[in-house]
């Protein structure tokens, strides 16, 4: 009955030591469950729906190749369960790209094991979680060019709340708790919005707020 309660998990790469390394790891927590496929699984699709994994741990790159393989493609398999981009740093692309393909979160194979974990669990609980590393590659210019950037000046809902909250002067972990997200998620929209309108500073926010009539009252 212990099991009922944890996260299925399952972890799809390449390397097979990073398979095991990541499913020790996972399994080594109260709220988490390592998923494992066997050598019987030869069609991903079909495995997937007899393990019923909640999230997804996946090499974008390896991903990709295995559901064309197996004849599905990832707008199905986002139905399944929510999806971790684990990208190798030198390939990361920018992590809006990864998102507008139905990923709900982009983390190094660098990023600190904690900080994995801590992820799954934001994920599962339906926030979208952009790793810092990807973020500061994204801003480095690092990332590829030809990639999706963010749609100029249109603003998701929730973005625009984050950064209405911001020209009021709140902080992260205040709007965090107001709007009942995790801090991570609520820097994750921050950033969107204000790349989105090119925003850098504060004062940025504030003078945009003003001009758009967020502070009239």
């Amino acid at each position: 009955m212990e099991n009922t309660s944890k996260i299925r998990v399952l972890v799809l790469d390449e390397n097979p030591v990073l398979v095991d390394g990541l499913s020790f790891l996972i399994n080594s927590t109260r709220q988490l469950e390592a998923l494992a496929l066997t050598q019987r699984d030869a069609n991903l699709a079909e495995a997937i729906k007899r393990l019923a994994p909640q999230v997804i741990v996946a090499d974008p790159g390896f991903l990709d190749r295995s559901l064309r393989d197996c004849e599905m493609d990832l707008k199905e398999l986002r139905i399944l369960a929510r999806l971790i981009a684990y990208c190798d740093i030198r390939d990361t692309l920018p992590g809006e790209t990864y998102i507008a393909r139905g990923y709900s979160g982009v983390v190094t194979k660098t990023v600190a094991s904690p900080k994995l974990l801590r992820a799954i669990k934001s994920i599962h609980a339906g926030d979208i979680v952009i790793d810092e590393s990807v973020i500061a590659l994204s801003d480095n210019g690092n990332g590829n060019n030809t990639t999706q950037e963010p749609e100029q000046g249109k603003l998701s809902t929730q973005e625009e709340l984050v950064l209405r909250y911001v020209a009021l002067g709140k902080a992260m972990k205040e709007i965090a708790a107001d709007i009942q997200l995790s801090t991570k998620t609520v820097e994750t929209y921050k950033y969107r919005a204000t790349k989105k309108l090119s925003l850098r500073t504060r004062s940025d926010i504030v003078n945009y707020a003003i001009s758009v009539g967020w502070l009239q009252y």
